[in-house]
């Protein structure tokens, strides 16, 4: 009898041991973390931070022009007002709250020049692979206000600063995430604030629990046609914007 159980012993560890390596193999440690975000991944993050859907850099940006219009003739008075923006339904939800300021600049003459909308939002988001709860703050300029010009202009910056978490490959990292978008003559047209046009650069910094971080920089284009293409590191991703 204390023979067999002496040859238990071996299968009991061998159990063990595998048991135990099943159970480490499910959790990931944040350099695993880093790991897993590819080009792609960090593609889908730049969606999610520009996409209407999301609300992301281009709702506050269609509200801003939308309070562009309504104050073209309010010459060097500042203004400022709250929206808040929420969507329970589809693929892609979100609850945002906004907070705008703007000032119209002009000639000496009267005439509108440009103007400067400032952003800072928070809220969160869930979309078909990333779900996160973040603040936003931007600094759009928008030029073109002249009433022969079909188009805006905008040029600016638009930062979103939270914590994602996203479902990638069986498992779902969660890391604190920067992205920073820099947008290049946005062309924006007045009567139906369509993008017909424009570029920038997004950056993604992605931070896990012991301090490591992860940076990838990406390109961006609007298309024209309600879509925008963003390419990291070669890897080419054109998703609906609106």
């Amino acid at each position: 009898m204390k023979s067999n159980q002496k040859n238990l012993l071996p299968f009991f560890a061998l159990l063990f041991f595998a048991a135990l390596a099943a159970l480490t193999s499910c959790r990931k440690d944040p350099e695993e973390i880093i790991e897993l975000i590819s080009n792609s991944e960090a593609a889908e993050i730049i969606e999610d931070a520009v996409a209407n859907r999301t609300a992301g850099l281009t709702a506050p940006t269609i509200d801003a022009a939308a309070i562009v219009d309504a104050y073209l003739n309010s010459c060097g008075v500042p203004g400022d007002t709250s929206i808040s923006k929420v969507k329970t339904t589809g693929v892609a939800t979100y609850d945002y709250s906004f907070g705008m300021d703007w000032l119209v600049t002009c000639s000496d003459l009267g005439v509108p020049q440009s103007a400067n909308v400032g952003i800072a939002g928070n809220g969160d988001f869930s979309s078909p692979h990333w779900m996160g709860t973040e603040a936003t703050v931007g600094e759009l300029t928008f030029t073109g206000l002249s009433p022969q010009e079909a188009s805006y202009v905008v040029n600016g910056s638009y930062d979103l600063t939270g914590n994602l978490t996203g479902s990638l490959r069986k498992v779902s990292p969660s890391f604190d995430c920067v992205v920073s978008l820099d947008i290049t003559n946005l062309v924006m047209d007045k009567t139906n604030y369509q993008i017909t046009g424009g570029s920038g650069v997004a950056t993604v910094t992605a931070t896990t629990a012991n301090g490591q971080t992860w940076t990838l920089n990406g390109t961006l284009v609007f298309n024209g046609n309600g879509s925008a293409t963003v390419e990291v590191n070669g890897h080419e991703h054109t998703f609906q914007w609106q």
